[in-house]
């Protein structure tokens, strides 16, 4: 009896240790959880760790595989990254999209507006004052777009053309060289006097006592005159015999005919200046032409394949200086050659 009235003196103790109990068995179950959660990622670290290999081919092939998948890893970080900023960009596009279509309903609701303010003001003019304020209405509207195509016209002006200029250099007529003329050699960027005049002075001084002397015993001689001003010429002689056309019934007679021949030898490859300085008043070219300028002389370039634009410039300076130019290309390899069976330069 007294056990009773001691329990009715205590309402809920009995409800209270059902709460306790409730609290530390869910305590439980959460460590419980806790626990298997944090035993499965050593699981999984575990289970994707290579084995120990047992020969070197299979480390070769694990890191081999290891790149590939860093590789892999990294393109698609590449790739995220990417979508992330385009993203980005078409978030953007959006806004800007929503505040333009914004501001042109409200620049549409401001019109409208307008336009009906304009329309009330004029329905309260008569005949007379609708027709000024026609007329005032369509001047304001061309003042307004002169002055939209003003600023257009302004913008235009001040706005930078790119103009590609195009150089026409007039290309007179070409005429065989009959007079006086100074020969050049262009190669490796290069332009050389070629001292054609002074080497066949030197031959023609030694009287070409050894090329007739020769000439006697056999039918080719050669003899090799300078060094002047970096060259050297070779000259040599042929004697050719040829049938002359007579009478019919007649025999033809024999004749001899000497073929001169002379090559021009530089002393090195690296001779002459830059067309820039062959172009100056003092080099050895500009002297050369004003000496011989009362003659008028033609200039013969002998060009190489290495120096077409340096040609290109000495034509041009020969054409504002009224100098006749004529050009013989040469390929890689060939020296200058004077014959008697060569052909005369034209000049332009």
């Amino acid at each position: 009896m007294e056990q009773h009235d001691d329990d009715d003196s205590m309402p809920g103790q009995d409800s209270f240790i059902d709460v306790v109990c409730n609290m530390v068995g869910i305590l439980i179950v959460l460590v419980m959880i806790v626990g298997v959660r944090a035993s499965r990622p050593a699981e999984f670290d575990a289970a994707m760790m290579p084995k120990k290999p047992k020969a070197a081919s299979g480390v070769k092939e694990q890191l081999v595989d290891s790149r590939e998948l860093e590789k892999l890893i990294e393109e698609a970080n590449k790739e995220t990254r990417e979508l992330e900023r385009e993203a980005e960009r078409m978030v953007d596009l959006a806004v800007q999209a929503a505040l333009t279509e914004q501001r042109r309903q409200a620049l549409l609701t401001l019109q409208a507006s307008v336009e009906q303010q304009i329309a009330e003001r004029r329905a309260k003019l008569d005949e007379a004052g609708k027709t000024q304020f026609d007329v005032q209405r369509a001047i304001a509207e061309a003042e307004m777009k002169l002055s939209e195509l003003t600023q257009e016209q302004v913008s235009l002006v001040s706005q930078t053309i790119d103009v590609e200029e195009v150089e026409c250099v007039p290309t007179p007529l070409a005429k065989t060289v009959e007079g006086d003329e100074i020969h050049v050699r262009i190669k490796r960027g290069m332009l050389a006097v070629v001292p054609s005049d002074g080497l066949l002075d030197e031959f023609r001084a030694r009287g070409g006592d050894y090329i007739r002397s020769g000439l006697r015993d056999r039918n080719s001689v050669e003899d090799v005159y300078g060094p002047i001003d970096g060259f050297r010429m070779r000259l040599s002689v042929k004697r050719h015999t040829v049938s002359v056309q007579g009478p019919p019934g007649v025999p033809m007679p024999q004749q001899t005919v000497p073929e001169v021949q002379a090559v021009f030898l530089p002393v090195s490859e690296d001779i002459g200046q830059t067309i820039d300085q062959a172009l100056l008043p003092s080099s050895p070219f500009m002297r050369q032409l004003k000496a011989r300028r009362t003659a008028r002389p033609a200039v013969t370039a002998w060009v190489y394949p290495d120096s077409y634009g340096e040609l290109r410039t000495l034509k041009r300076a020969m054409w504002e200086a009224g100098v006749a130019l004529a050009i013989r290309p040469l390929p890689n390899g060939q020296p200058i050659i004077f014959s008697t069976n060569g052909s005369k330069s034209s000049a332009q």
